[in-house]
């Protein structure tokens, strides 16, 4: 009796599509970018392998996470952990990838930090929705909050702000779309590391399949690292300098 209920009840999540708020964050989630998909690839794959299929629908940053915590999508991602987001989502064990998060300068900046607090003397931009907003201002920085990763990069190139933290890769495949390979030369990243993160997918709390998601994305994961197809797909990940 205990076995055929289980079967009736992952029957019914079986064949489902699951639809997460994402925004625009090549190489990893991307509208425009065939080629900056991967952790939606990884995402899509391993959910894939438990009968589930993955919608994707692309908004400001602020925007995705809310619709997601709202309930209005069964979650979003890529997104590190947080006492905030793990009250208002179900995080799986695994994560989707490691990176590093770091400051972006001008190279004719000169920039030095050792404690967050060493920002105050420096223009410091900051993404709507991204978690540096909350700890900038506890650490009494003021930062120019904009709308977009590319905005960011577009106003220290005109010297409107000098420093922008961000992942180390999504930093570079930013800038590589942005500018020309003159340009780009003109910016750097500071070679101590802010923070080494862990992204997850965050399913919703606030909706009734939440839970069985996160247990399900960790086990179509698994499947997919042990497949070697996890490896595959990151290998296209490009280098971004140290």
């Amino acid at each position: 009796m205990l076995s055929s209920l289980l079967v009736v009840a992952l029957s019914t999540f079986a064949g489902e599509t699951v639809r997460l708020a994402v925004g625009e964050w090549a190489p990893y989630t991307s509208q425009s970018d065939a080629q900056g998909k991967l952790l939606e690839e990884v995402t899509s794959q391993a959910l894939g392998l438990e009968g589930i299929s993955v919608e994707y629908v692309y908004y400001p940053w602020k925007r995705s996470y809310l619709l997601a915590a709202s309930g209005e999508f069964d979650g979003t991602l890529p997104w590190n952990k947080s006492a905030e987001r793990s009250q208002l989502f179900f995080f799986p064990r695994a994560s989707l990838i490691k990176d590093e998060n770091v400051f972006f300068h001008l190279k004719t900046t000169r920039f030095d930090w050792t404690q967050l607090e060493d920002l105050r003397n420096f223009r410091v931009g900051v993404t709507i929705g991204y978690q540096e907003e909350a700890s900038y201002k506890a650490a009494g920085i003021k930062a120019e909050a904009v709308s977009s990763e590319e905005l960011n990069f577009r106003k220290m190139r005109l010297g409107r702000i000098d420093v922008y933290q961000t992942s180390r890769h999504v930093g570079y495949d930013t800038l590589a779309k942005l500018f020309t390979p003159t340009e780009m030369g003109l910016f750097t990243h500071h070679p101590k590391v802010v923070y080494e993160s862990e992204y997850y997918v965050l399913f919703s709390k606030k909706t009734p399949r939440g839970k069985h998601l996160a247990e399900r994305f960790d086990s179509g994961l698994k499947k997919l690292k042990s497949s070697g197809e996890y490896d595959k797909i990151l290998s296209r990940l490009k280098k971004a300098p140290r």
